[in-house]
């Protein structure tokens, strides 16, 4: 009888692990089945995750793209505004140049006539004559100041060498015409006899 107490004490203790165990089975599967859904959700969130991440960064990449063309347009409109500026300075230049270097021409037929009137013509041709000067000096023109200056190839055409001794060698003796300069530039050259 006790062996059978025993038997049956064995077989209940049995059951009650296998009813334990076959719980546990139960509530390991259910977790693992619950971890892999959870593992399935995160899965999915992660996808989504990563797909709003390469937006983003299509987006950023766009971005800078956009912004290194907007600043080289900046710099481009710059530049061209620079040169647009340049380029009106420097027409405005040559068209002063173009018309003060006629009105020059003008002055020197008023010298040659000067030279050959006296009296009332002479003072009403000089009155010109400065008039037309003050309106080159006032588009910043300059007449070369050359006699007694060493000879300048960048300035002046030498006519001819002639001795005037040498205390006059190669400076600039006589002018036969005036040399003028708009700024650094040179509208006419001297044109001058050099001592020998």
């Amino acid at each position: 009888m006790k062996k059978e107490v025993n038997k049956e004490t064995n077989q209940a203790t049995e059951s009650a692990e296998t009813v334990k165990q076959t719980e546990l089975e139960q509530a390991l599967t259910e977790e693992n089945e619950k971890l892999i859904a959870e593992n399935e959700r995160l899965t999915e969130e992660n996808k989504k995750l990563q797909k709003t991440c390469n937006r983003l960064q299509s987006s950023a990449d766009k971005s800078d793209s956009y912004l290194n063309q907007l600043v080289a347009m900046k710099s481009d409109f710059e530049s061209y505004k620079r040169r647009m500026k340049f380029n009106a300075e420097q027409a405005k230049s040559d068209g002063v140049a173009a018309v003060v270097t006629k009105l020059i021409d003008i002055c020197d037929n008023f010298e040659l006539a000067a030279k050959h009137l006296d009296g009332d013509n002479l003072k009403a041709f000089q009155m010109i004559e400065t008039q037309f000067k003050q309106i080159l000096t006032d588009f910043g023109v300059s007449a070369m100041d050359v006699v007694g200056q060493p000879f300048d190839p960048l300035k002046m055409n030498a006519l001819s060498k002639m001795d005037y001794g040498e205390d006059k060698k190669d400076l600039v003796v006589e002018v036969y015409k005036n040399g003028y300069e708009l700024g650094d530039k040179v509208l006419r050259y001297a044109e001058v006899i050099v001592g020998a």
